[in-house]
């Protein structure tokens, strides 16, 4: 007499589903640069996304960890690392010192995790978009485009706080 298995597990990989896979949590960063000028006014550099997500929104240069970008003490992911190299590879602004970024805010929830850090620019120069931006342009932190990224206006504000309480 032939045995026939009839467990939960030989039942559902007969049906043709697919195993499930565990969650993987994101884990991301990016940089707010931002200029402010002599009579005070305070600007931030953002960027028009060509790709989803995001698509024909403005926001900062910035995007997913990746093993390359190494991690910082025990196994917390380098998001500064992520923020420099992600920089790079859609602005092509090198970043010549890393400790000189400060952490401006973060977002840690299960599954996903970004911070982002502020870089002040001596000038508010021309920097020409690449690859994953369309356009780049400076915009007075009270007058943001109404068509940027949800957390970047929580950036902002954070930036703002920051500024005018002399942090930075």
């Amino acid at each position: 007499m032939k045995r026939h298995e009839n467990t939960a597990n030989s039942s559902i990989l007969r049906r043709g589903y697919r195993k499930l896979r565990p969650i993987k949590p994101y884990h991301g960063a990016g940089i707010l640069f931002w200029h402010r000028a002599e009579d005070g006014q305070v600007s931030v550099l953002l960027g028009l996304r060509k790709y989803n997500p995001q698509k024909g929104m403005w926001s900062i240069p910035g995007g997913k960890w990746e093993a390359q970008d190494s991690y910082e003490d025990t196994m917390k992911p380098n998001y500064k690392a992520a923020a420099v190299r992600e920089t790079w590879e859609e602005i092509r602004v090198r970043v010549e010192n890393p400790e000189m970024l400060t952490l401006l805010w973060s977002m840690h929830v299960p599954f996903y995790h970004f911070e982002v850090y502020a870089c002040q620019l001596p000038e508010k120069r021309a920097i020409a978009p690449y690859q994953e931006l369309s356009e780049l342009k400076w915009f007075s932190v009270d007058s943001l485009p109404k068509d940027s990224v949800g957390f970047v206006r929580l950036e902002v504000a954070a930036l703002k706080r920051a500024t005018q309480k002399g942090d930075m």
